[in-house]
């Protein structure tokens, strides 16, 4: 028995580590990626009324893939010497077992092994050229296996990634996370293994993937597997909730996470073949706090519903599809915006009244960019992380109000597709993350927005209201 199994009630699947911005990552289409990454035991999941039934994989496994040609005994030889100076000593003691036992295998495998490794991915995942290129050019690499039962602690991954980082860091050379799949350098890899109190912060071993919908983002996450679960998705995003939600994501994985490990402390030592969870799941503040590695502020919490999109093949992950409950009535993007409002707290609107000096001349010099931004948009020439937004007039009865909304989808020129920025004062329709369908010709203004930075380009009309415009 490996040491660390925690007391089911306690979270053994954070630390003190500050929370580490960036966590959520927009998805890059790419080549397929399907050679490289980890086969494993999947949870099936049937959904039965109020209850989530998911099969435990007996086993679960790791894989990671370090450039380099050495063989098997040599790699061990140089794991083990390195080992005390790379990870705190009890994890170094199990490492040093397990290279003896079946747990953990070291093979040489060819450089088909990384075939369909999505590049374009990496440099948004923190990988160098050079790391990439020092992957894509090997002939050879080690290839480290390791396997486990599942549960608590998952010393499969700790195994496998504690003796291909080691390797990765005294040769100079990066390694491949196959799970994700994701390159990074030995030491990266290192950092997110536990200490001497064998806690970790879940933030460090899932990330959120995100992409562009007709009506939203679509987040899916991609970790959850490492622990058996099946991983997180959800559908029509607001993009400008994009940051937040991906803390909220690290949250409700770590409430799910959770229920998990205690339906999996069963009587006896045998772990069930089945488990049962709650299909309606609280996530709260604390929650959010634990997978960051944070101290809890005392936030709110917030209820979300999960059902089952299932895998279409082996090779593909089966998802926990993030819904509203049955009793919020109203849109998904609202019920995004809501459990955001809940566990961070409601942003301050951005809508203003509308101005009257230099408007006219402000709104012409916004619609006569319109179609250049639009072509923008379809063309894929946005800034990276950049979300384009329009403002446009609300169907109000008296004084005119203008409110902005993040484009999710422009294909036809005279109709915009959108989710509300903000809640309208005079039109009740208009509420934050609700889709909406603009005419184009109502649109008076048209901004460019990263998170963080905020405006970065063009809303002629926040500038003329700010005193700053040049119209």
């Amino acid at each position: 028995m490996f040491p660390g199994h925690a007391n089911p009630e306690t979270r053994p699947f954070v630390s003190a580590a500050s929370p580490v911005p960036g966590d959520t990552i927009s998805r890059v289409r790419g080549p397929d990626s399907t050679h490289i990454t980890e086969e494993t035991s999947r949870s099936r999941v049937f959904p039965v009324d109020d209850r989530l039934t998911l099969a435990v994989p007996p086993v679960v496994r790791a894989r990671y893939l370090v450039p380099t040609a050495l063989a098997a005994a040599e790699v061990k030889d140089r794991v083990r010497e390195a080992l005390p100076s790379r990870v705190c000593v009890e994890l170094a003691r199990a490492v040093d077992k397990s290279l003896d036992t079946s747990l953990v295998t070291v093979t040489e495998v060819q450089s088909s092994a990384v075939q369909g490794l999505p590049v374009n991915l990496q440099r948004y995942l923190g990988a160098t050229d050079e790391q990439v290129q020092a992957v894509m050019e090997a002939s050879s690499l080690v290839q480290i296996r390791a396997v486990y039962t599942t549960g608590w602690p998952p010393m499969h991954e700790w195994l496998a990634r504690s003796a291909a980082g080691v390797l990765a860091a005294d040769l100079g050379v990066p390694l491949v996370d196959t799970r994700v799949p994701s390159v990074m350098s030995g030491e990266k890899a290192l950092a997110a293994l536990p200490d001497t109190s064998w806690r970790i912060r879940l933030a460090d071993w899932m990330l959120n993937l995100n992409s562009a919908g007709d009506l939203g983002l679509w987040f899916t996450t991609k970790g959850l597997g490492r622990f058996g679960l099946p991983e997180l998705q959800a559908h029509n995003v607001p993009p400008n909730l994009a940051a937040r939600w991906g803390y909220a994501l690290n949250g409700l994985a770590s409430a799910l996470l959770g229920l998990w490990l205690r339906a999996l402390q069963g009587p006896g030592e045998d772990r069930p073949a089945f488990v049962e969870l709650p299909a309606e799941v609280t996530v709260s503040e604390a929650d959010v706090a634990d997978a960051q590695g944070d101290e809890p502020r005392g936030g709110g919490s917030a209820r979300v519903r999960l059902t089952l999109d299932p895998a279409t093949s082996d090779r593909a992950d089966s998802f926990l599809t993030v819904q509203p409950p049955h009793d919020f009535a109203a849109s998904a993007g609202e019920h995004v915006a809501a459990v955001c409002a809940a566990l961070f707290g409601k942003p301050e609107p951005s809508i203003q009244p509308a101005p009257r000096h230099a408007m006219d001349q402000a709104i012409a010099t916004a619609r006569g960019h319109l179609p250049a931004a639009r072509e923008r948009l379809l063309s894929g020439d946005l800034p990276l992380e950049a979300r384009l937004m329009v403002k446009h007039q609300a169907a109000t009865t008296g004084a005119r109000e203008f409110v902005w909304a993040y484009v999710t989808s422009w294909s036809q020129p005279e109709t915009v597709l959108a989710t509300c920025a903000d809640d309208a004062l005079g039109d009740p329709s208009i509420r934050s993350g609700r889709p909406i369908v603009i005419p184009a010709d109502k649109i008076i203004d048209w901004a460019v927005w990263i998170d963080g930075p905020g405006v970065v380009e063009g809303g002629w009309t926040n500038d003329l209201v700010a005193g700053d415009a040049e119209v």
